[in-house]
Protein backbone atom coordinates (compact mmCIF):
# COMPACT_ATOMS: atom_id res chain seq x y z
CA UNK A 1 0.00 0.00 0.00
CA UNK A 2 1.16 3.56 -1.12
CA UNK A 3 0.91 6.32 0.84
CA UNK A 4 -1.25 8.02 -1.43
CA UNK A 5 -3.43 5.23 -0.65
CA UNK A 6 -3.49 5.67 2.57
CA UNK A 7 -4.19 9.37 2.80
CA UNK A 8 -8.06 8.72 0.60
CA UNK A 9 -11.24 7.98 1.31
CA UNK A 10 -14.53 6.92 -0.11
CA UNK A 11 -17.66 8.93 -0.24
CA UNK A 12 -20.52 6.44 -0.81
CA UNK A 13 -23.74 7.27 -2.04
CA UNK A 14 -25.78 3.93 -2.74
CA UNK A 15 -29.11 3.79 -4.45
CA UNK A 16 -30.08 7.62 -4.68
CA UNK A 17 -33.80 7.26 -6.08
CA UNK A 18 -34.98 9.53 -8.77
CA UNK A 19 -37.73 9.48 -10.86
CA UNK A 20 -36.91 11.40 -14.45
CA UNK A 21 -36.52 11.53 -18.11
CA UNK A 22 -34.20 9.27 -19.52
CA UNK A 23 -34.27 7.15 -22.25
CA UNK A 24 -34.39 6.84 -26.10
CA UNK A 25 -37.93 5.46 -26.29
CA UNK A 26 -40.79 6.74 -27.05
CA UNK A 27 -42.57 5.60 -23.72
CA UNK A 28 -39.80 6.84 -21.93
CA UNK A 29 -39.85 10.52 -23.61
CA UNK A 30 -43.37 10.75 -22.16
CA UNK A 31 -43.23 9.17 -18.81
CA UNK A 32 -40.69 9.18 -16.33
CA UNK A 33 -38.98 6.35 -14.98
CA UNK A 34 -37.50 5.16 -11.54
CA UNK A 35 -33.88 5.41 -11.45
CA UNK A 36 -31.19 4.27 -9.02
CA UNK A 37 -28.07 6.05 -9.27
CA UNK A 38 -24.94 5.05 -6.80
CA UNK A 39 -21.71 6.83 -6.69
CA UNK A 40 -18.49 5.88 -5.19
CA UNK A 41 -15.71 8.90 -4.85
CA UNK A 42 -12.32 8.54 -4.25
CA UNK A 43 -11.23 11.68 -2.38
CA UNK A 44 -7.71 13.07 -0.64
CA UNK A 45 -8.01 12.76 2.72
CA UNK A 46 -7.66 15.65 5.57
CA UNK A 47 -4.59 14.38 7.18
CA UNK A 48 -6.20 15.98 10.14
CA UNK A 49 -7.75 13.33 11.52
CA UNK A 50 -9.73 15.99 14.43
CA UNK A 51 -12.06 16.32 11.66
CA UNK A 52 -15.07 18.20 13.16
CA UNK A 53 -16.46 20.66 10.80
CA UNK A 54 -18.24 19.76 7.47
CA UNK A 55 -15.86 22.22 5.15
CA UNK A 56 -13.09 19.87 6.17
CA UNK A 57 -15.09 17.16 4.06
CA UNK A 58 -16.83 17.08 0.44
CA UNK A 59 -20.54 17.26 1.53
CA UNK A 60 -22.77 14.01 0.25
CA UNK A 61 -25.51 16.44 0.78
CA UNK A 62 -24.47 18.67 -1.53
CA UNK A 63 -23.40 16.03 -4.11
CA UNK A 64 -27.38 14.17 -3.53
CA UNK A 65 -29.22 18.11 -4.38
CA UNK A 66 -26.77 18.10 -7.59
CA UNK A 67 -27.55 14.91 -8.75
CA UNK A 68 -30.87 15.36 -8.14
CA UNK A 69 -31.27 19.10 -10.07
CA UNK A 70 -29.20 17.79 -12.84
CA UNK A 71 -32.00 15.07 -12.88
CA UNK A 72 -34.82 17.33 -13.36
CA UNK A 73 -32.96 19.94 -15.54
CA UNK A 74 -33.39 17.82 -19.09
CA UNK A 75 -34.12 14.88 -20.41
CA UNK A 76 -31.39 12.62 -21.12
CA UNK A 77 -31.31 10.06 -24.08
CA UNK A 78 -28.66 7.75 -22.50
CA UNK A 79 -27.68 6.83 -18.94
CA UNK A 80 -24.04 6.99 -20.26
CA UNK A 81 -24.49 10.57 -20.84
CA UNK A 82 -26.20 11.28 -17.33
CA UNK A 83 -23.57 9.29 -15.90
CA UNK A 84 -20.80 11.45 -17.20
CA UNK A 85 -22.32 14.51 -16.71
CA UNK A 86 -22.42 13.53 -12.87
CA UNK A 87 -18.83 12.34 -13.05
CA UNK A 88 -18.22 16.16 -14.20
CA UNK A 89 -20.33 17.37 -10.73
CA UNK A 90 -17.98 15.16 -8.50
CA UNK A 91 -15.02 16.83 -9.99
CA UNK A 92 -16.24 20.10 -9.25
CA UNK A 93 -14.92 19.26 -6.14
CA UNK A 94 -11.40 19.47 -5.59
CA UNK A 95 -10.59 16.72 -3.65
CA UNK A 96 -11.64 13.88 -5.97
CA UNK A 97 -9.58 11.82 -7.33
CA UNK A 98 -11.94 9.19 -9.00
CA UNK A 99 -15.42 9.00 -9.30
CA UNK A 100 -17.45 5.41 -9.91
CA UNK A 101 -21.23 6.01 -11.43
CA UNK A 102 -24.06 3.44 -12.03
CA UNK A 103 -26.97 4.53 -13.41
CA UNK A 104 -29.89 2.28 -13.19
CA UNK A 105 -33.33 1.85 -14.71
CA UNK A 106 -35.44 -0.37 -12.64
CA UNK A 107 -38.49 -0.74 -14.79
CA UNK A 108 -37.70 -0.65 -18.19
CA UNK A 109 -37.85 -4.48 -19.01
CA UNK A 110 -39.63 -6.39 -16.60
CA UNK A 111 -37.95 -9.67 -16.48
CA UNK A 112 -34.94 -7.75 -15.05
CA UNK A 113 -34.60 -6.14 -11.59
CA UNK A 114 -32.53 -3.07 -13.23
CA UNK A 115 -30.64 -2.83 -16.05
CA UNK A 116 -27.93 0.14 -16.00
CA UNK A 117 -24.13 1.48 -16.77
CA UNK A 118 -21.79 1.91 -14.67
CA UNK A 119 -18.58 4.38 -15.31
CA UNK A 120 -15.44 4.80 -13.59
CA UNK A 121 -13.29 8.16 -14.40
CA UNK A 122 -9.98 10.02 -12.81
CA UNK A 123 -9.35 13.27 -12.67
CA UNK A 124 -7.06 14.40 -15.82
CA UNK A 125 -5.11 17.07 -14.61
Amino acid sequence: MTQQDEWTDRIIIRNLKLDMSIGIYEQERVKKQPVLVSVILTVCSNTNRQLEQIEEVISYEEIVRKIQNLAKSRHFNLAERFAEDIAQICFGFNKTLQAEITILKTEILPETSAVGVKIRRFRDD
